[in-house]
């Protein structure tokens, strides 16, 4: 599988320093499924470098799943994206939009 960046969610199993889009979104949960090993990390950030998430595996076949929806109804708004690290696994990230992220 490679990274998938037209559809909701955005599908990302490959980390690149590259920015994977540069127009601005609205997250409201991230699905982070199939870590192989405890330790492994992933670091999710907008196209500037500004960390969005990041977590840590605490064991094999890992999943974590974290809706980003404040107590005022806030979605967590990214300035574009880039996910410099994945130990393993899938990242999902689920958008407001419904429509297909531009790149």
């Amino acid at each position: 599988m490679a990274n998938d960046i037209t559809g909701n969610p955005l599908k990302v199993d490959t980390a690149s320093s590259t920015a994977l889009s540069s127009y601005n979104f609205t997250a409201w949960m991230i699905r982070w499924v199939g870590a192989t090993t405890a330790g492994h990390t992933i670091s999710v950030q907008d196209k500037n470098g500004n960390v969005k998430y990041a977590s840590e595996a605490s064991g094999a076949n890992y999943v974590e799943e974290s809706h980003l929806v404040s107590p005022k109804n806030e979605s967590l708004i990214f300035n574009g994206l880039k996910v410099p690290t994945l130990g393993s696994g899938i990242i999902f990230i689920y958008t407001d939009s419904g429509t297909p992220i531009k790149t």
